[in-house]
């Protein structure tokens, strides 16, 4: 049964600080990689989807610094329930693991997301979802899949969700 996308935010909303404290769930790229693999075992057995949430802010790459990412990795931690993870997938994007969300989910948690950061203004973000087992076969394909279509949303102006159909 695919969660609720309100299940995967937290109600509250971040003090601005928040952004700077490592919440537990914010993991560098090999732990996320080791980590969503072993999902990828559980999610077999037990039958639940994984999602991969590929985002990117929709700034001029030079000032989408790495400092920048890293405190909007910092804050979507700060979002997203404990037994999610988040990560700097690149020099350039944020990378989330949700656990038991479906592709039909992802909508509604981007948008509770974004709601969170709004403590960044004028922030905008591209955004591209792969699911296992929905549409991958694999983290990896989960993975490839987010990145994909988020550079495709960003190419189609921005400021939009891409799921593969």
């Amino acid at each position: 049964q695919a969660a609720s996308g309100s299940a995967h935010t937290k109600e509250r909303r971040p003090h601005v600080n928040a952004s700077l404290e490592r919440p537990p769930n914010v993991v560098d790229q090999r732990q996320f990689t080791f980590i969503l693999n072993r999902e990828i075992h559980k999610a077999t057995r037990l039958q639940y989807p994984l999602s991969v949430l590929s985002l990117s802010p929709d700034l001029p790459r030079r000032k989408a610094t790495p400092d920048f990412i890293r405190r909007l990795v910092m804050l979507a931690g700060s979002l997203i329930r404990s037994t999610d993870l988040a990560t700097s997938y690149d020099a350039s994007s944020v990378a989330l693991l949700l656990v038991d969300a479906g592709t039909q989910n992802l909508g509604r948690i981007l948008a509770r997301l974004k709601g969170g950061m709004e403590l960044i203004p004028g922030l905008t973000l591209s955004a591209g979802g792969g699911c296992y087992p929905q549409t991958a076969t694999s983290g990896e394909e989960a993975v490839q899949q987010a990145v994909e279509l988020m550079a495709r949303a960003r190419a189609e102006g921005g400021n939009r969700l891409c799921l593969p159909i």
